[in-house]
């Protein structure tokens, strides 16, 4: 039998192998993902869990590296405080960063995580941040309405193979119509669009489309985890917190696999804030959700759900209903404030 697996909601079947390499609707969420060998994917599985395993240990011991080193300047009387691994260059831009790449960096996010039991795919260059994709998601989050629907249509292209779209601008105000060439042309200046054509006098622009899955993903929400993560980032920094961070983390226990977690931040090595981004209705995802907040015992208050195309009253009613902290684009900021300064009480306790 094959092996079918939904890289947005983690539901995993078997299908027949006359099917292997097709590309199949998920029965849950109704993301095409494709069909694979079993053996194939079982192998692949495998290599990314031993890739983590040599990860993690190369991480421990720089880290007991760096303790003695430190035990070993304190013995000698050194007035000089060793360096830290979390210290930031004078003209550190978390906009435009590998640092949080480091094994070292990573090492805290994944023992912590390990030691609930879980499996952990982590890849720590998801949080390398030089890339265009948390600039062009400000972008979105700052003007959701007028950008979101060139997302949309994006995706939606995407998700049916097209290679091209045409946006005729003609209705729109020319405040807007600017707005959205400004948007188009800084999309194919990043890498997410193959080529923007637009003429002079022609309301009429073509959008030729890339067809990896990197890009896929940032127009099918990926755009909303890098913003939501790039606001708790800035302001963990802001406020001065020591802090490890994962991202993009995929994890799985003895028949309970398929869950995902956004972002997570551990502050001082033993208290988490978690992140987890939808668009569209959320409703569906809300238990699995929750049951990955309860494998990992996290605290209810800080573990949040970013739901950007929720108004504030439904945001509101979501939150009442499940007991899930849920915010809107809008009110994620303020929300991630109040929750940051209860962490560092806590911490001060």
């Amino acid at each position: 039998m094959a092996l079918y697996r939904c890289n947005r909601c983690g539901h995993l079947s078997e299908q027949a192998d006359e099917l292997i390499g097709s590309s199949l609707p998920c029965p849950s969420c109704r993301t095409d993902n494709a069909v694979y060998p079993t053996v194939r994917f079982v192998q692949s599985m495998l290599t990314r869990y031993f890739a983590a395993r040599r990860d993690l240990t190369a991480a421990r011991a720089e880290i007991e590296t760096l303790r003695q080193q430190a035990a070993e300047a304190a013995q000698a009387g050194s007035q000089e405080a060793p360096p830290s691994v979390y210290s930031m260059p004078m003209d550190f831009d978390p906009t435009s960063s590998d640092h949080f790449c480091s094994k070292v960096q990573v090492a805290p996010v994944l023992d912590w995580l390990r030691q609930h039991q879980a499996t952990v795919d982590l890849d720590p260059r998801a949080l390398d941040t030089s890339g265009p994709f948390d600039a062009i998601a400000g972008q979105i989050a700052e003007q959701p309405r007028l950008l979101g629907e060139i997302i949309e249509r994006v995706r939606s292209a995407q998700k049916q193979d097209y290679s091209f779209i045409n946006l005729d601008l003609s209705r729109r105000t020319p405040e807007d119509a600017c707005a959205l060439r400004d948007f188009c042309q800084a999309l194919a200046e990043g890498g997410l669009l193959a080529k923007y054509l637009s003429q002079p006098g022609d309301p009429v622009v073509r959008l030729s489309l890339h067809r990896s899955a990197e890009n896929r993903r940032f127009f099918d929400g990926g755009w909303l985890e890098w913003w939501s993560f790039m606001l708790a980032l800035r302001h963990l920094l802001n406020v001065g917190a020591d802090f490890s961070v994962g991202r993009d983390i995929g994890l799985s226990w003895p028949k309970d696999d398929g869950h995902k977690l956004d972002a997570l931040f551990l502050l001082d090595s033993r208290r988490p804030l978690a992140l987890q981004c939808l668009t569209g209705d959320p409703a569906p995802h809300v238990d699995r959700l929750l049951h990955l907040r309860d494998r990992l015992g996290i605290d209810p208050a800080h573990y949040l759900l970013c739901a950007a195309d929720l108004s504030a009253r439904q945001a509101e009613s979501l939150t009442q209903r499940t007991g899930l902290p849920v915010a809107t684009l809008d009110a994620l900021k303020p929300m991630l404030r109040e929750t940051v300064r209860a962490l560092r009480q806590q911490s001060r306790r």
